[in-house]
C-alpha cells in the first residue's frame, strides 16, 4: 500500500488492542481459476469502484470485519480493502474437508461500492509479488503442520509395541519416518531461502514458486504417510493425524492450485 494507507492500517496490527479481523479474498470458482487473472471485476465510477464477482474458500471470511479482495480493474489486477458490512456483500459458510478451524466462506460481491482510497497501491506495486507472499504463507502452514505430524508419529512409533518391540525398530516404519524428516527439512530450507530474499529486498519469485511446488507435493505425502504409520488409529479422530492430513491437502489446491 501507499505510505498513507500503511499509516492508516498497519499500526493496529502491532498495537496491544490488535486489529479488526481481516480476511484475504483471492480464490475464485472454477476448476483452474488463476489468481493472476481475477474474474471479479472492479469498475471505476467517479472516485470509487464497484466490485462484482464471487470469492471461494476464504479463510476466516465469516468473522472478518474487513476483506482484502483481488479484482480485475481497468489497468490490471488490483487489491481493495472492503468493509465486510458493505451493501451488496453476501457471505455463507463453505464447509470443506480440511481447515475447519478457519471458518471457510463463500463471498459474493454485487455492485459493492469501494472508495478509491481503499485500493491498495503505491510506488512499484507488484500484484505477482503479493501472490508470491501468499504462497509463502501457505508454505509456512505446511511446514508447521508437517512438523507436528513428524513429532507425533516419531513418539507414536517409538511407543507402539508389536512383536515385543517398538514398531520403529522395523525398517519399513523407520525409513518412512526418516523420509518425512528429510522432506520436511527440504520444505523448510526452501521456505527460509525465499523469505531471506524477501527480507533482503531481492527478487524471490523463482524461490517462492519452488518452495510452493515442493511444499504442495511433499505436504500431501507427509500427511498421508502420517496416517499410514498409525494404521487403523490414523483413520480415527482419536489421533490428530487425520486432521493434519486434511489440512495439508489444502496447500496444493488453495491460492490458485499447484500447477499454475
Amino acid at each position: 500500500g501507499s505510505p498513507a494507507q500503511q499509516a492508516a492500517w498497519l499500526p493496529a496490527f502491532v498495537s496491544e488492542a490488535g486489529a479488526q479481523p481481516f480476511a484475504l479474498a483471492v480464490g475464485e470458482l472454477g476448476v483452474l481459476s488463476d489468481p493472476r487473472v481475477p474474474a471479479t471485476r472492479a469498475r471505476k465510477r467517479g472516485k470509487a469502484y464497484l466490485l462484482d464477482g464471487e470469492k471461494a474458500l476464504v479463510l476466516g471470511g465469516l468473522e472478518a470485519s474487513r476483506l482484502i479482495v483481488s479484482a480485475q480493474a481497468g489497468d490490471g489486477p488490483a487489491l481493495f480493502i472492503v468493509d465486510a458490512a458493505s451493501k451488496g456483500i453476501g457471505r455463507r459458510a463453505e464447509p470443506a474437508m480440511g481447515l475447519k478451524a478457519c471458518g471457510l466462506a463463500r463471498i459474493q460481491f454485487k455492485g459493492v461500492k469501494v472508495p478509491g482510497e481503499c485500493r491498495l497501491a503505491g510506488a512499484g506495486f507488484d500484484f505477482q509479488a503479493f501472490l508470491d507472499h501468499s504462497a509463502l504463507a501457505f508454505c509456512a502452514l505446511a511446514v508447521g503442520t508437517a512438523q507436528a505430524a513428524l513429532d507425533y508419529v516419531t513418539s507414536y512409533c517409538n511407543e507402539r509395541q508389536a512383536f515385543g518391540e517398538p514398531i520403529s525398530h522395523r525398517q519399513g516404519v523407520a525409513f518412512m519416518v526418516a523420509d518425512i524428516a528429510i522432506e520436511l527439512d527440504a520444505m523448510r530450507l526452501l521456505l527460509w531461502r525465499a523469505c531471506a530474499r524477501v527480507e533482503a529486498a531481492l527478487p524471490f519469485r523463482r524461490e517462492a514458486y519452488l518452495a510452493r511446488l515442493l511444499c504442495a507435493e511433499k505436504a500431501m505425502k507427509i500427511g498421508s504417510d502420517a496416517v499410514q504409520l498409525l494404521g487403523g488409529h490414523g483413520f480415527t479422530q482419536e489421533h490428530p493425524v487425520e486432521r493434519w492430513y486434511r489440512d495439508l491437502r489444502s496447500v496444493a489446491v488453495l491460492a490458485g492450485g499447484l500447477h499454475l
